[in-house]
């Protein structure tokens, strides 16, 4: 398994290479699906913010955002980018600041890519939620052909993992949540899509 210390510089040494036409192109189906999950003009939390594809979706949008990463790099050229386009946001690669806290939205986009086992970072996530808000995230499919040959190629940078809905569903289960939303993106067709994107609620008993 990749520790946390090899990812963070594994996506240091990408950053300045990392956005390109087919990131974009995917980045752009999954946003639309995030985009019904999001109110606008809402507190958010982006947790794993790279270089700000969502986070700057979110702030288009009215949103107050927090961005969050382990790769001071890449959070670095998010909050460029902000600024370029005249946004303000709260970035920070200090897990620390984030204690205590707590937001109606937290997205994590891309992330969960990353973590064969998802159920601890989920458990994590949970800290950061509000009792009554939503959880947004994302995971390669293993049914899709597509997911795999993304699988295959991130062997050569940071290598990833798919899951099948069946297994989202039990490390979501053990970590606390529910699935009140889920659907597919590129393409938005079940139940080949690249990416499952799923809307998660705290459980209640």
């Amino acid at each position: 398994m990749t520790s946390v210390n090899q990812i963070r510089h594994r996506f240091d040494s990408r950053a300045a290479n990392y956005d390109n036409l087919l990131t974009a192109f995917i980045g752009e189906r999954e946003l639309r699906a995030i985009r019904k999950l999001v109110p606008p003009y809402t507190d958010v939390l982006d947790y794993g913010c790279g270089t700000g594809r969502t986070t700057l979706d979110h702030l288009r949008r009215g949103c107050k955002v927090t961005a969050y990463d382990i790769s001071p790099k890449m959070l670095a050229i998010a909050e460029a980018k902000a600024g370029e386009m005249g946004f303000e946001a709260v970035f920070t690669t200090d897990p620390g600041w984030l204690e205590g806290r707590t937001w109606p939205i937290v997205t994590c986009i891309g992330v969960m890519d990353y973590y064969p086992d998802p159920a601890p970072l989920l458990k994590t996530l949970r800290a950061y939620l509000e009792p009554s808000g939503l959880l947004v995230v994302t995971f390669p499919n293993a049914l899709s052909p597509l997911a795999w040959m993304y699988i295959a190629g991130s062997h050569f940078t940071v290598p990833a993992v798919a899951h099948t809905l069946g297994f989202v569903r039990r490390s979501v289960a053990r970590a606390g949540f529910r699935i009140p939303s889920l659907c597919y993106a590129f393409p938005g067709l079940p139940p080949l899509g690249h990416t499952l994107v799923a809307g998660l609620h705290l459980q209640t008993r």
